[in-house]
């Protein structure tokens, strides 16, 4: 299945023409291999030379941005720069976008006693209290809004990005994560059939709140910056 910060990962390796090698996962599984070398079983993990390996979705960007400086996703300006990493943080961070996403989608299944064990191990890994998951749909709700009035206030200035003129990671990212609000087709998106209304099924309030301006704005960063169909 998709992991957005995967798919984000990948996207912006490629945007800066790095190689890389790429190594199977499991999602819910145990990873024992994984572990034993990075010491988590989350995805992605990055590693470079004989550095240390990484998880976390900024300290990933960084690493980029270290190795392929030329291609930044970044901006110079310190302002900018803080608003790129704020709305990055909002979509991929503790508490963000896909954090309370997780939490509607896993919540209902874990309760019901019939997840699969991966999803259950999945949701005790990342963990959450019962008012995490009551405010969960609210909290999507105020994010997915502010990103379209954000898009909507760049428009209105001639920019069709979220941050200046150009192309940055808040891009790269609302692009892969916007499969969790709006699933792309199977032809684009290749996955267990299964799996799909786990990733469709979704309160009609957060439906309502995916504004055609944020479907837009994935339609043609995924079309320009990513490889389609996606490589699970």
């Amino acid at each position: 299945m998709p992991s957005p910060w995967g798919q984000a990962t990948k996207a912006m390796i490629e945007y800066k023409g790095l190689s890389f090698a790429a190594a199977p996962w499991e999602g819910g599984g145990d990873n024992p291999e994984l572990i034993a070398w990075a010491g988590d079983h989350g995805a992605p993990i990055v590693a470079w030379n004989d550095e240390a390996p990484i998880h976390r979705w900024d300290d990933i960007l960084f690493l980029l941005e270290r190795l392929a400086p030329q291609a930044s996703l970044l901006p110079e300006d310190r302002a900018e720069r803080a608003l790129v990493l704020g709305l990055s943080h909002e979509i991929c961070g503790q508490l963000g976008l896909a954090w309370n996403r997780r939490l509607s989608m896993f919540a209902p299944m874990v309760a019901s006693g019939q997840a699969p064990e991966g999803f259950v191990l999945m949701a005790k890994k990342y963990g959450s209290t019962e008012e995490d998951v009551a405010n969960a749909d609210a909290r999507q709700i105020a994010t997915l809004n502010a990103l379209a009035a954000r898009l909507k206030a760049q428009q209105a200035a001639g920019s069709e990005f979220f941050v200046g003129n150009s192309i940055s990671a808040v891009d790269f990212f609302w692009a892969a994560f916007s499969n969790l609000f709006d699933l792309l087709p199977p032809e684009k998106c290749p996955m267990p059939e299964q799996a799909r209304p786990m990733f469709t099924g979704m309160a009609e309030t957060v439906r309502a709140a995916v504004d055609p301006v944020l479907i837009a704005h994935r339609d043609r960063i995924m079309e320009s910056h990513f490889t389609l169909p996606m490589e699970m």
